[in-house]
């Protein structure tokens, strides 16, 4: 039923939220089997214990997270465009580590340690994922808890891997952040490359 003052289709933003969500864990899922770009795989790897799970989840939730913004930049123009605010944090830390390797897992594990495990307000000014080009904040929440919620139920028959399911979140958004900091490095520079 249109609203024919406006010109508009009032929708279910449930549903659309669940169809984009799907959508993208589709396709996450179908590239799961590949690993992440070898200059990416040691950001990925880094030793930062986000969650304290276990390791292969952690893993797995990480190349997870970063395959989303993939995924995003394919689907969405707008997430095209590269999280200009990102630029200036890495060169700041790239100034104390002379690595860019270092500058994006520092920067990346602290996005990921500050955002809220809960559903991020687009307000709150800890939750930068709304601050990266795409879909937004409250799809990449639910995303992360999807993916979340299919890795722990594949891996209900070893028992309880975390404490706190949500703490998940963390490595799921240090992928993706990964990701969002491999776009907005300076021009001529990636990951792998040392200093």
């Amino acid at each position: 039923m249109s609203d024919e003052r406006s010109g508009f289709i009032p929708v279910n933003t449930g549903l659309v939220l669940d169809t984009l969500v799907a959508r993208i864990f589709g396709i996450v899922e179908g590239r799961r089997e590949d690993g992440p770009p070898e200059p990416v795989a040691g950001v990925l790897a880094a030793d930062l214990g986000l969650a304290g799970g276990e390791a292969q989840l952690e893993a797995d939730l990480r190349h997870a997270g970063y395959l989303a913004r993939v995924v995003e930049v394919e689907l969405f123009e707008p997430a095209r465009q590269p999280a200009d605010w990102l630029g200036g944090m890495l060169t700041e830390r790239f100034v104390s580590t002379a690595s860019w390797d270092e500058a994006v897992s520092g920067t990346c594990a602290q996005l990921a340690g500050a955002e809220p495990l809960g559903r991020p307000d687009p307000d709150d000014a800890t939750a930068m994922s709304w601050r990266v080009p795409g879909p937004g904040g409250h799809v990449r929440h639910f995303l992360a808890r999807r993916t979340i919620e299919d890795y722990l139920s594949a891996s209900e028959a070893t028992g309880p891997l975390v404490e706190d399911p949500a703490e998940l979140k963390r490595p799921w958004l240090y992928g993706f952040y990964v990701r969002a900091c491999e776009e907005a490095l300076p021009e001529g520079v990636g990951l792998g490359e040392g200093g």
